[in-house]
């Protein structure tokens, strides 16, 4: 049985969701080397590229010698199998983003940012035993640190994905005309019916804590924030995330493009639920170097158990098999 060198919050969900998957894809000796990146993965990532490169260019009048050329990120994140079809798919999201006025927002906080703001950089260390790995979208400061993530939901599904509850903001960014009345104004935002705002170092944030809106969310930029050196409990961080809903109404004819609508939550990750977090990490990583894997059976059936996965595995190695259904579950959170 192979050990991780460290755990993500991407392992983490996998292992508490399901286990068998996350000893497949980490532990087993016959592990599948093949994973390829889904099509919901690649467009979220095609958004990236294009939001950090404009980004980028606005604040600081270049692409870093070629680091946040749009070209050169999506040759980095997007696997050639999805390329061409995520160009132009997450353009059309980076266009409905920018359209919306959400953008020009971002912008003008990262332009009051009081250290250059960092985009796409990888973290890692040990957070009380714990080795940990994450990869931020984006940090800045403004009086507190600000983690910011970008989530490009169901742009390739069959049915609507509706915004997260507590959103600081939802806006459509469609206009009458686009095929489907606007529902919100045509770009008008508005706030959830629960949203509380309250203030928080001069930035005006929910008073409800991130977890309430969704957990895995929290548990992904807990760990980010524990990484760039916030302690666990730590209630200062400030969370921003920009929800990218879609619907899977055709805007263009050809290639039938979900409208989209833009949730913007702004909040705080609570004390317990980081200390509840960490101590699954703790949960997690002793259990696996305890070697008895699957803590329901006892030690005899699970180590039975790994070895009929360890001859399953290498039966994965194709596209319509395990990889791309935990890709797939991973991107849609």
């Amino acid at each position: 049985m192979r050990y991780p060198k460290s755990l993500s919050p991407s392992a983490l969900f996998l292992w508490e969701s399901d286990r068998e998957e996350y000893y497949i894809k980490y532990l087993s000796d016959n592990r599948s080397s093949w994973d390829a990146q889904s099509q919901p993965a690649s467009v979220g990532s095609a958004f990236d590229a294009y939001v950090k490169a404009h980004l980028h260019k606005d604040l600081f009048g270049h692409d870093g010698d070629g680091e946040y050329d749009v070209e050169q990120l999506l040759e980095t994140q997007v696997e050639e199998q999805c390329r061409a079809w995520a160009r132009r798919a997450g353009l059309y999201a980076f266009e409905r983003y920018f359209a919306c006025g959400c953008y020009q927002e971002l912008r003008a906080e990262l332009e009051k940012s009081e250290e250059p703001p960092r985009f796409e950089f990888k973290l890692t260390g040990d957070v009380q035993g714990i080795p940990l790995v994450g990869k931020p979208d984006l940090w800045y400061k403004l009086g507190v640190h600000v983690i910011y993530d970008w989530k490009v939901e169901g742009f390739c599904s069959k049915s609507a994905v509706s915004p997260k509850k507590f959103y600081k903001s939802c806006r459509d960014t469609w206009v009458p005309g686009d095929l489907i009345k606007a529902t919100r104004g045509g770009g008008e935002a508005k706030p959830h019916k629960k949203y509380v705002e309250v203030e928080h170092h001069g930035q005006k944030i929910g008073q409800h804590w991130l977890e309430e809106t969704n957990r895995k969310w929290a548990d992904q930029i807990a760990i980010y924030s524990w990484l760039m050196g916030m302690q666990v409990g730590d209630e200062e961080t400030i969370t921003g995330i920009d929800q990218l809903c879609c619907k899977p109404t055709p805007v263009e004819e050809g290639d039938q493009w979900p409208l989209i609508r833009v949730a913007q939550h702004r909040c705080r990750i609570s004390t317990s639920h980081q200390e509840a977090l960490m101590a699954r990490l703790h949960d997690c990583w002793d259990t696996i170097h305890s070697g008895h894997i699957f803590s329901d059976m006892t030690e005899e059936e699970s180590k039975a158990r790994c070895e009929v996965l360890d001859m399953e595995a290498p039966e994965l190695d194709d596209p319509d098999g395990l990889w791309a259904m935990v890709n797939e579950r991973q991107y849609r959170g």
